[in-house]
Formats: C-alpha cells, sequence, structure tokens
C-alpha cells in the first residue's frame, strides 16, 4: 500500500509558483513518453509505457483502449505513480520526473475534447487516428505528489512540490 508522500523526507519543496515548477512544466513538455505504474484487483502491480500531455497545473493526459491492463486495473484502483525521464547514457545526465496521484477516464465530451485538442497539439500524428478515438478512454492523472531528479546538480539531485488536488474534469487552464 502506498503510503503518504507527506510521510517521505523532502529535499526541497518550493510552491507551485517558484522555479521549480517551471523546470518540471518545461521538462515534460519536452518529453514524450511516460510509464505509469498501476495495482490490479490480484494485488500485483503492473507497468505501460504511454505517450502523454500535460496542462499547466502539470496534470497528465492519455489515451488508452478500454480493455488494456492498465485500464482494467485503473477501474479496481486509480491511484498511480508515473516516471517521465530524459534518455541517458551517463549517469550526470540522468534526469526526471516522479508522480504520485490519482488516475481517471474523462466521461464529459467538453473534458474529453480539451484533452483530446492539448494531446493533437503535442503529438501531430492524433488526426490520423480520428476514426477509432471514438473507442478510446482518454485519461487524466491529477498528481498531488512530484518529484524532480536532476543528477547535473548532483548525484540524486531531488526536489518535491506537493500539490493540491484539482478538479478532475477542469481544463480550461490548458
Amino acid at each position: 500500500m502506498m503510503g503518504d508522500p507527506g510521510d517521505r523526507m523532502q529535499p526541497a519543496s518550493r510552491p507551485m509558483d517558484g522555479t521549480l515548477y517551471g523546470t518540471v512544466r518545461q521538462f515534460l513538455r519536452s518529453q514524450s513518453t511516460l510509464t505509469l505504474s498501476t495495482v490490479g484487483p490480484d494485488e500485483l502491480p503492473a507497468a505501460a509505457d504511454l505517450y502523454f500531455a500535460a496542462d499547466r497545473q502539470l496534470v497528465l493526459y492519455f489515451i488508452s483502449e478500454a480493455d488494456s491492463r492498465h485500464a482494467r486495473n485503473l477501474a479496481h484502483n486509480p491511484r498511480v505513480a508515473a516516471t517521465i525521464h530524459a534518455q541517458a547514457w551517463d549517469w550526470r545526465e540522468i534526469r526526471g520526473v516522479q508522480v504520485e496521484g490519482v488516475c481517471q477516464a474523462l466521461t464529459s465530451p467538453a473534458g474529453r475534447a480539451r484533452a483530446l485538442a492539448l494531446y493533437g497539439r503535442k503529438f501531430s500524428f492524433l488526426g490520423a487516428f480520428a476514426a477509432v478515438l471514438t473507442r478510446h478512454v482518454v485519461y487524466q492523472i491529477t498528481p498531488h505528489w512530484v518529484r524532480w531528479l536532476d543528477n547535473r546538480e548532483a548525484f540524486g539531485h531531488k526536489e518535491e512540490l506537493i500539490l493540491n488536488p484539482l478538479p478532475q474534469d477542469d481544463l480550461s487552464n490548458d
């Protein structure tokens, strides 16, 4: 069972309007893929690599088939963890984001349309899949904890953001 992020040692926290928040936003814009971790009804963990888009509040969006393993797991338990990292072959170049939060399917047509528009601005290939998107689910990960790791600063350099939950279907500020 996942513990409360507040129970962890926190190397550094900054308010959302600080430079850490901007660094994380910029990094998320520069990356394409996240690894999503879920837990199924059998209590076994699973990981899936997915394209994602992020809004200004660091809410992450991805598209998936409703019968995928991670979608079935999300129906059982919406709590997730995710990682996004840059490719690195030298330990001094390791940098990335770790996230814990809640993942939900977007069910309102307006929320789904705004998420798909955000996703489409990041991934130009989305238009080629318009016909099959009606059979897919658009998911939203609302993070409550974000850790930035950057070995370019120092080995194991970490900073954290503790975020307040946002309205689940509000993409108006993307």
